[in-house]
């Protein structure tokens, strides 16, 4: 008995039903959400014939809801990305999948300046390490705080699922945006093992490895997975010669399951590690040569470096031209491991899912980045060391998913520690720079480092439950309850190192709080304690099998977030917030899933108006000026009163009259607005003497949010098997095509209030691929291109007082070829 037991568990595991699969790989802290898939889910080898010949496109079913369902059966909205999708386009990291998925967006910066926004709010690229992502970052279960986390590849996925709206009602922690919910692919009791190898533009090397099977037969499984991304940089420092903007990435993840009587536990270990040069803002000409009122800018920094340094700019127009000094590479490193076990008591289920996640960042910023842009200058840089460490614990307890009334209750405790510290450096060139005047001694700041140290710990407590009654055949109602307890601690100090003891310190000291306004100091310990409720009602009407409407009212709470940079305001004696208030958002949906043509189309929209109140964000202190008068523009962590943030989202699938054509499409209209911002940071160009110190943003639209975006694809694939049966290979082999065009509308940068207009003008992004297979993928070789048309679009632009003007740039164009075998 026991060992049918067993296997019985093990074919549930492999199939993901919900004997197994329904504890074993529930996903996230999401509400209940599912939606059209876009993928296919991989396939076992017995069951690839039957799909040669099938659509290309399928439903990918989800857990959402903690249970396996269909995604048209789920009344919230979320985008599904399948494993064998993602392998076959090459999808490996956010920024990919967000060329997949509607109202879902990922900024590539540098590991702790990146991050994810839904709908076009977020606040986790904000390069603050004290504040939580309005998006929720979930991967097997265990959700992680800190944004440094989501800088990965997923080489072994299962599926990606993008769910919208706030969550926090059914696993995890609670968000205000959204959650991007992650699953790997699980050991397996079947032994396997595939090897890939790719090799593409600018020397690029992928290789991934993955192999699984039994320790012990129907009681213990393994998978280990490997992989390797290295390239040469598209950009080349003049200086150096760095290849800027690389890849040079591995990681290594390792699983155990064992499945017993009524029982599973499953152990994860993983270690990611990059080393690049991901840190480059291109710059883009020189500072604005006006004012707003007509004036002309002084501090231009073509003439600032000929009247501070004697010196001339050097080639700032070409942003594929920069001249760094002292530059290094970003040294990251995340280590992590979890721990899920699963109890059948009766027919309900008790879930534990303990883990621990640590994230260490060491950049090398160069001399000439920052605040002089290149020019092979050693004036400063900025950077922040970064140790981010998190102990979860979650318990859960759930009901079988086909009853009447089917819940699920549960408790969730976070322990949080981010030490945040910050480097100024300063070169050579400093002293005259910052004191503008070239007859300053050189020696006077060179070799002088100013140290801000940030901490922040977050204790988190709560008690969630939701459950779904399911009134009649057409009727049914989800409703969920999360109460927070959450205490935050958070603390700065400041102080300077490497004065040269031949120089007056009081002389070091004030130069350099007239180079950034900054200062020694120390805010002392500041904690608060915070509780708060999250809650969903979610009520949905199906008018018939093909024909699923729903609406929903749900209440998300962030929790306030610290600020690891607070420093002194002006010379009042006060401090910048070093704890700021918590985030709440409103949100209200309404939509609809439906099927047409026996299932050949789906089609299924959603309407949605969500309200932020004290939305987290960075906001500037420019209550300091600089030796030429000018302000001093110091950015922190605070609040904005409200901002609205409406719009509709669509995805569907259409199988084509054509036999193995399918289309798969997805769209938003997004629009955000800033409903109470009264005091917002003013233009650039309003420095001039007299200008007011901040503008009224009320009724303004957000920066940095494209309104309208559109992604449309297609696959396509053909037996040919006969064309090669003289050449002794095997009789099934299938070539197929895939095609993903992802259009964005154009992205305003600029302060409306500005006379410099900054934004990036509608483009396509589009990727290809053609390959053959044979039947049982055994064997399996594809050619590819991501951004084929090489569209060269940035994904922030900045305008300048004193420095040039930046902007950072989007993925260039890559291509190759891929080999992947099915050792066994």
């Amino acid at each position: 008995m026991k060992a049918d037991s067993r296997a019985r568990a093990r074919q549930s595991m492999l199939r993901g039903r919900p004997a197994v699969r329904r504890f074993a790989l529930a996903t996230t802290a999401l509400s209940g959400f599912a939606s059209l898939a876009v993928a296919q889910e991989p396939a076992t080898s017995a069951q690839a014939g039957g799909q040669a010949a099938a659509a290309q496109v399928e439903e990918v079913k989800v857990t959402s809801r903690l249970r396996e369902e269909k995604a048209q059966d789920v009344p919230l909205p979320v985008s599904v990305v399948g494993g064998k999708t993602a392998d076959r386009e090459h999808i490996e990291r956010l920024q990919d999948f967000a060329q997949k998925a509607p109202s879902f967006t990922y900024f590539v910066g540098n590991p702790r300046g990146s991050g994810v926004a839904i709908r076009g709010t977020s606040g986790a690229f904000q390069s603050t390490d004290g504040a939580e992502s309005a998006v929720g970052f979930i991967v097997d279960n265990v959700f992680f705080t800190h944004t440094g986390f989501q800088w990965a590849d997923y080489v072994d996925l299962q599926s990606l699922e993008i769910a919208r709206g706030p969550q926090g009602t059914l696993l995890g922690k609670n968000t205000t945006a959204g959650a991007v919910v992650i699953h790997t692919q699980l050991p397996s009791f079947a032994r396997g093992a595939t090897l890939e190898t790719s090799y593409g533009n600018r020397n690029r090397f992928i290789e991934k490895l993955n192999v699984t099977g039994p320790i012990i037969d129907d009681q213990l499984a393994y998978r280990v997975t490997f992989f390797l991304d290295k390239s040469d940089g598209f950009i080349h420092d003049k200086v150096t010669g760095a290849g800027l903007l690389d890849n040079d990435r591995w990681g290594v993840r390792a699983q155990l399951l064992y499945v017993g009587d009524n029982f599973t536990d499953r152990f994860i270990f993983e270690r990611l590690r990059s080393d690049e040069y991901n840190n480059y803002s291109a710059f883009n000409g020189d500072s604005i040569p006006f004012f707003a009122n007509g004036a002309a800018n002084p501090n231009q920094f073509s003439k600032l470096i000929a009247t501070r340094l004697g010196k001339t700019a050097l080639n700032i127009n070409d942003p594929y031209s920069p001249y760094l000094t002292r530059l290094g590479k970003l040294d990251q490193r995340t280590h992590g491991a979890s721990n899920e076990i699963n109890i059948q008591i009766g027919a309900n289920t008790l879930t534990s899912v303990t883990a621990w996640r640590n994230f260490i960042l060491h950049p090398r910023n160069s001399l000439g980045a920052g605040t002089t842009v290149g020019n092979e200058l050693e004036v400063s840089s900025g950077a922040f060391d970064t140790y981010a460490n998190q102990f979860s614990q979650e318990i859960r307890l759930a009901s079988p998913k086909d009853e009447t009334l089917s819940w699920q209750v549960g408790l969730y405790g976070l322990r949080e520690n981010v030490w945040s510290l910050r480097h100024d450096d300063y070169g050579s060139d400093a002293a005259q720079w910052f004191s503008n005047n070239i007859d300053t001694d050189p020696g006077l700041l060179n070799g002088v480092v100013w140290h801000g140290d940030g901490k922040m710990s977050t204790t988190s407590f709560a008690a969630f439950g939701q459950a779904t009654w399911r009134i009649d055949e057409q009727w049914a109602l989800t409703a969920g309850l999360r109460d927070t307890y959450e205490i935050k601690t958070g603390s700065n100090v400041a102080w300077i190192s490497g004065a040269n003891p031949a120089y007056n310190y009081a002389a070091v000291l004030a130069l350099v709080k007239k180079a950034k306004g900054l200062t020694t100091f120390d805010t002392g310990f500041n904690e608060k304690a915070n509780n708060s409720l999250s809650g969903l009602f979610n009520p949905s009407y199906r008018v018939n099998e093909n024909f699923l409407v729903y609406s929903s009212v749900s209440r998300g709470e962030k929790s306030g977030g610290v600020n690891t940079t607070a420093q002194p305001v002006g010379t009042t004696g006060t401090y910048q917030p070093v704890i700021i208030k918590p985030e709440v958002t409103w949100d209200y949906e309404l939509g609809a899933k439906t099927s047409w043509f026996d299932n050949k189309l789906v089609l299924n929209a959603n309407l949605y108006w969500q309200d932020t109140y004290n939305f987290q964000t960075q906001l500037t202190d420019d209550s300091l000026r600089d030796g030429s008068g000018n302000p001093i523009v110091n950015s922190y962590l605070g609040n904005i009163g409200h901002v609205r943030f409406r719009g509709v989202e669509f995805d569907g699938r259409w199988q084509s009259p054509i036999e193995r054509l399918a289309f798969t499409f997805s769209g938003a209209l997004t629009e955000a607005r800033y409903i109470d911002h009264p005091k917002g940071p003013r233009p650039v160009d309003w420095g001039y003497d007299g200008a007011p110190t901040s503008v009224n943003l009320s009724g303004t639209k957000a920066l940095g949010v494209s309104p309208l975006t559109f992604n449309v694809g297609a696959t396509y694939e053909h037996p040919i098997g006969a064309v090669f049966a003289d050449a002794g290979l095997p009789d099934q082999i299938f070539a197929y095509t895939y095609v993903n065009a992802s259009w964005k509308d154009t992205t305003p940068f600029s302060n409306p209030y500005s006379i410099y207009k900054l934004e990036q003008r509608p483009y396509t992004l589009v990727n290809l691929g053609i390959g053959l297979r044979t039947e049982d993928d055994k064997y399996n070789l594809f050619f590819w291109a991501k951004n084929l048309f090489d569209e060269r679009y940035k994904t922030s632009m900045t305008i300048a007082l004193s420095t040039p003007n930046y902007y950072t740039f989007g993925d260039p164009r890559w291509f190759g070829g891929t080999l992947r075998v099915k050792l066994y």
